[in-house]
Parts: C-alpha cells; structure tokens; sequence
C-alpha cells in the first residue's frame, strides 16, 4: 500500500514502484490511499486526472476520511494535521491486511525535519526509513529516503506527471518552510549543504539505534 497526497513526492513514489513491480517475476498488488484531509478539516477526492494516471498504471485507488479523535481544533496545525493522516493509513493498511505501507518522505524531508528538531528542541530526531507498527502487522518504508526533492521534481517533468494538487494554504506559514527559507539564501551551494546535512542526520539516527 502506498500513500498518495497528489504531490510531487506520492507521485514520484507511485511511478517507480510501479516500474520496479512491472520487473517483478510475481508483481506485487499495489494500493495507494488517500486521506482527504488538510488543515481546515475533511477535503474532497482526488481530482480526476490523477486517479486516471493512478488506474492507467494499474494501481487500486482507496479514499478515506482523515480521522480526527475530537481534541484537534480548526485549523489543525501541521503537526496535528500529519499525526491524524499517519493514524489514518496505518488503521487503514491494517484494515486492508497491508504489510508495508509506503510514505513518500526524501532526503530533503530527512534534512528539514532534523533541523527542525535541533531548532526546536535540542534533540536532533529525524524520519526513520523503517519503522513497524502494530507489534510488526504495518511496516511503514520510505522507498525515496535518499533521493532530493529536485530530483523528484525532473522525473515529473520527464514522465509527465499529472499536475500536483494544490499545496496546503497554511504550508507557507509552517516552521518547516522557514527552514526551507533558511537553506535557500545559500544558493547553489544549498545542495551541497543539504546533501551533507543529510548524511549527518542518518549518522545521528543510525547511532541512537544501535
């Protein structure tokens, strides 16, 4: 089961999956979920185009509510927000009988949500690229974990994507994209930097794991 926001990054995700089961001896059954959710409460389907690019790569498509447990207020804010659609796909997954549950985060999620920790809190915690829920049923996996966000982006352009559905209106008022901000005015040598943030974090991970 994969995870599919409409963005660049879900759309990513579902292509190359789609092109590694295609290479597959017994293909996987693939099922991408959707919560209609953002941050002022339910939303509505996916827009027609991308369920049909979705159908066309033969990949099943299930919609669901995001589910709110009643103490979150209107608007959510991102954190609250990202916890309900997470609890949503793993109750979801669990209900499908879905062992993995695929997440598009990449590397520059990685990078931002280790800097946001260290800004934030002082601890330095990021995304793990596995993590099992459900004493091991759901095992959520992030195939793109070391891939950039530009790189996403090319692939769009050369596999011709659907158009991204339209980001969140609050995303532009989040933590996460001053740090996005904060990156940028080092210019071209943002990559470079990201590039080494990233391998930091992964290092910082890998050791409070040990």
């Amino acid at each position: 089961m994969i995870a599919v926001s409409g963005g660049i990054d879900s759309l990513a995700m579902a292509y190359l999956v789609c092109e590694h089961n295609r290479r597959l001896k017994s293909p996987l059954r693939v099922t991408a979920v959707h919560v209609c959710l953002d941050a002022d409460g339910p939303t509505g389907e996916l827009p027609g185009s991308t369920a049909q690019w979705l159908r066309a790569r033969e990949i099943d498509l299930v919609e669901v509510e995001g589910r709110l447990d009643g103490s979150e207020e209107l608007p959510l804010s991102c954190f609250a927000c990202a916890r309900a659609r997470r609890r949503t796909l793993l109750e979801t997954a669990e209900v499908w009988s879905a062992s993995h549950l695929a997440l598009g985060h990449h590397a520059d999620d990685v990078v931002e949500t280790w800097l946001l920790s260290l800004m934030y809190t002082g601890k330095g915690e990021t995304i793990p690229p596995v993590r099992s829920y459900f004493d091991g049923a759901v095992t959520i996996i992030r195939p793109l974990y070391e891939l950039q966000r530009r790189e996403l982006v090319r692939l769009g352009r050369l596999a011709d994507f659907p158009a991204p559905v339209a980001r969140c209106r609050r995303e532009d008022e989040a933590r996460r994209e001053r740090i996005r901000n904060m990156l940028s005015v080092l210019g071209r040598d943002q990559h470079l930097a990201r590039r080494q943030l990233y391998w930091a974090a992964v290092r910082q991970y890998e050791e409070s794991v040990e």
